[in-house]
């Protein structure tokens, strides 16, 4: 008996290029056409098995049809979206030199506050904060509670906002 994966292989070989017309007829965009396929591919492989090959291909299909109308529609919400901004809506200006000094000099005393912290809350706002791994993986890695990184992460971030309140207060 073929594994699941045989099958869906075998689908994908009999079905890609058809399928990749059809999500081109349905979604208007030939360029997405091979992405939206492999992703209802990979979300069919998830799902496993309906049983037999007639209802994995027509379950292909379906897949790939939402995923085609999903498409389209974002396309067209994000086409109406651009098309309602005014061009200054689209680009912010360049900050002046006095901002750009400004940012700088609140980046130091930001670096200056990190610097004042034990290495663990450092460790972990660095990696909370800046790098952007969820709270319960850097618990994971660190081998310590999520309880103890939340306390961590806001005495960081208490102290960093003091520091960065007192530095706006000295430098207006």
């Amino acid at each position: 008996m073929a594994s699941w994966t045989d099958t869906l292989a075998a689908l994908f070989s009999a079905h890609q290029a058809r399928l990749e017309a059809f999500v081109t007829r349905r979604s208007g965009d030939r360029g997405a056409a091979p992405d939206l396929v492999q992703e209802a591919f990979a979300r069919v492989l998830k799902s496993g098995s309906a049983g037999s090959a007639e209802a994995d291909t027509r379950i292909l299909y379906a897949v790939a049809r939402n995923a085609a109308i999903d498409h389209r529609l974002t396309q067209t919400r994000r086409a109406r979206a651009l098309e309602s901004m005014v061009p200054e809506q689209l680009s912010a200006p360049a900050p002046g030199a006095e901002q750009d000094l400004a940012g700088r000099d609140a980046l130091r005393a930001l670096d200056a506050a990190l610097e004042e912290l034990s290495d663990r809350s450092k460790e972990i706002f660095i990696l909370c904060r800046v790098q952007g791994v969820p709270q319960a993986e850097a618990a994971r890695r660190l081998g310590i509670s999520l309880s103890a990184v939340e306390k961590h992460l806001v005495r960081a971030l208490r102290h960093c906002q003091a520091r960065l309140a007192a530095h706006r207060a000295e430098n207006p």
